[in-house]
């Protein structure tokens, strides 16, 4: 008989590896959906950030089954270097998981960036 500690841990090695899982087809979507590519090892190597839209933007994705996420400075700081050096908008999608099936996605990203993106929308309505 296993020990409730061992039934502990496998649920969550279990829960580790579909949130894992969710995270990698996320990535796969907000590429195919922007029309962007995903960055090797989701940016563990020199180039940051899970999916990239060359000159455009540059997007870090994370996945949760929780009713909340906390985005932190650190995480924002990283995706921002990036994207700044390269002249992108710094992203960061968030998914909300409901009983493993995937929920709304949340962009958040800099205010400078939402109000040229609203700028370029009402010079194309104004055309």
């Amino acid at each position: 008989m296993t020990s409730a500690f061992m039934r502990r841990a496998a649920a969550k090695a279990d829960t580790f590896g579909k949130s894992h899982k969710r995270s990698r087809k996320q990535e796969r979507e907000i590429a195919v959906k922007l029309g962007g590519k995903l960055v090797n090892r989701s940016g563990a190597g020199d180039i940051k950030g899970d999916v990239r839209i060359r000159g455009v933007a540059r997007i870090e994705a994370k996945t949760t089954k929780n009713k909340s996420f906390s985005v932190t400075r650190e995480m924002y700081d990283k995706i921002d270097e990036a994207a700044t050096i390269a002249g992108e908008y710094p992203i960061i999608a968030v998914e909300f998981n409901t009983e493993g099936k995937p929920g709304p996605t949340l962009a958040i990203l800099p205010m400078y960036a939402l109000e040229e993106l609203l700028a370029a929308a009402q010079r194309n309505q104004e055309k």
